[in-house]
């Protein structure tokens, strides 16, 4: 069909409030020669609400390895604020791929942990969260789960502990009343505190 360069100029072009031309739309597309893993980002931003399109991006999303998909991780992760309903399929993919990368469930975790503090998107984020620790303590406690896999939960729940803290600081800092000298005594009283949460994280990066 024709050339993969021009599908995101063709699915920009279509009227897809129109139900007759969304209908044909989609037809095409799944004759459409198949897109690269990078191009399917950009069916993700907000202007892409039809889920049609975004179902489609995510099933170019899941031809990627684990190294590709780590690559483009942060970028997903910001997405899932314009999809249009819980459990999207967007969100279910990142969460089942993080269940069997270790790498790509921490660094999901961190990246979703972040975001729960975004003022607009934090809530809707915060509920991604949950499912993605839920799914990964009902992973782990399954007859076959592992060690790394344990360690990994206990290692991501004090990531997110140490996430809480960590955005505190300024407002305790700023809460000191007094000279520029009580604030620095205030944050060196602070950071020991910080520096032994630490120090118990387990990582699991690769170096």
């Amino acid at each position: 069909m024709s050339e993969k360069k021009y599908f995101t100029k063709f699915v920009r072009s279509v009227d897809w409030n129109a139900t007759k031309e969304a209908k044909q739309a989609v037809e095409l597309i799944e004759e459409w020669e198949t897109i690269d893993v990078a191009d399917a980002l950009e069916l993700l931003p907000p202007e892409f609400e039809t889920e049609e399109i975004r179902a489609y991006a995510v099933r170019i999303l899941e031809r990627a390895d684990d190294e590709e998909l780590q690559y483009y991780l942060l970028q997903l992760v910001q997405a899932l604020r314009f999809e249009r309903s819980d459990m999207s399929r967007l969100e279910l993919f990142l969460i089942e791929r993080a269940l069997s990368n270790i790498e790509i469930a921490s660094f999901l975790c961190w990246y979703v942990a972040v975001e729960r503090h975004d003022p607009t998107f934090g809530r809707q984020y915060n509920n991604i969260y949950k499912m993605l620790e839920n799914s990964m303590i009902k992973f782990v406690d399954r007859e076959d789960g592992d060690d790394d896999e344990a360690q990994l939960c206990q290692s991501l729940s004090l990531q997110d502990k140490l996430v809480v803290e960590l955005h505190s600081v300024p407002k305790n800092v700023r809460d000191v009343c007094g000279s520029g000298q009580k604030k620095i005594e205030k944050l060196r009283e602070l950071l020991p505190g910080i520096f032994t949460e630490v120090t118990k994280i387990k990582t699991f990066f690769v170096c």
